[in-house]
């Protein structure tokens, strides 16, 4: 609720000091990414859960699946706003979160009367909610989700000098710390690393995986296991044809399809 009362309060005087009477708004077509080949191919075609912010500081969602277009968003031309679409799978009990999302930045990814969402939309989608969440009891105005330089951000994730491994895999990083850590103390781009990991060891899993990162290539372990990960504090989610496995560093969990 306190979040919502500040989104609320930041949108009434961004609107007040705006040019116009009141905050222009259009209605734009989402464009999702294709799947990544090997999430397809195992899971088939994904259901969606799509989640922006409204032009009252809410956070709204909308579920449909593979067959339904998400409905036009209706965005206020003013204000960078995020979109982050979640795919899942409900007949592989694969819910909203447990993949990673894609997603969109408004107005940087529309292009005529559409928003194109990718994976590495989903990215920046993430940390603009973590943001935001993390700056409801700031007052520097200056580390807010949309005074954030992400122009600056997105090149950087691409061509910077930040950890290879999380250029390759952004999700490696923990951007609910880094969110935090932003708000605390501005931005540095030295802490875009990696999360510590320790190896898992788990036998008789053997076979195909795929992992909640779209940017994850597919592990292949020996048929009869064992299956080796790098695990972290966070729970994290493999799929085989056999079931889903959940691990940490605290243990793992299977279940079997």
């Amino acid at each position: 609720m306190k979040h919502k009362l500040f989104l609320i309060v930041t949108i009434v005087l961004w609107a007040l000091v705006s040019c116009d009477d009141r905050p222009i708004r259009s209605s734009y077509r989402l464009v999702l990414p294709e799947l990544p080949g090997h999430w397809e191919e195992m899971l088939g075609e994904a259901h969606w859960r799509i989640e922006w912010v409204d032009d009252e500081g809410s956070w709204r969602s909308w579920e449909g699946r593979p067959d339904i277009q998400p409905p036009e968003l209706s965005l206020v031309n003013e204000w960078i706003s995020p979109v982050i679409a979640w795919p899942f799978w409900p007949g592989w009990n694969l819910f909203p979160s447990l993949m990673r999302p894609c997603g969109a930045l408004f107005p940087w990814d529309v292009s005529g009367g559409e928003l194109h969402l990718s994976w590495e939309g989903g990215v920046d989608a993430f940390l603009w909610k973590e943001l935001g969440a993390a700056a409801s009891s700031s007052t520097n105005e200056q580390r807010l989700p949309w005074n954030f330089d992400w122009p600056r951000f997105r090149e950087l994730l691409v061509s910077g000098n930040i950890n290879e491994d999380v250029k390759q895999d952004p999700w490696l990083a923990d951007w609910r710390g880094i969110a935090q850590r932003i708000v605390q103390s501005g931005f540095d781009s030295r802490r875009i690393v990696p999360r510590s990991s320790s190896e898992l060891i788990i036998p008789e899993l053997g076979g195909r995986w795929i992992g909640s990162s779209p940017f994850m290539p597919p592990l292949q372990a020996p048929p009869e296991g064992p299956l080796e990960l790098d695990v972290f504090d966070s729970t994290d989610t493999w799929v085989s044809s056999g079931g889903i496995l959940k691990c940490s560093s605290a243990g793992w969990l299977f279940l079997a399809r």
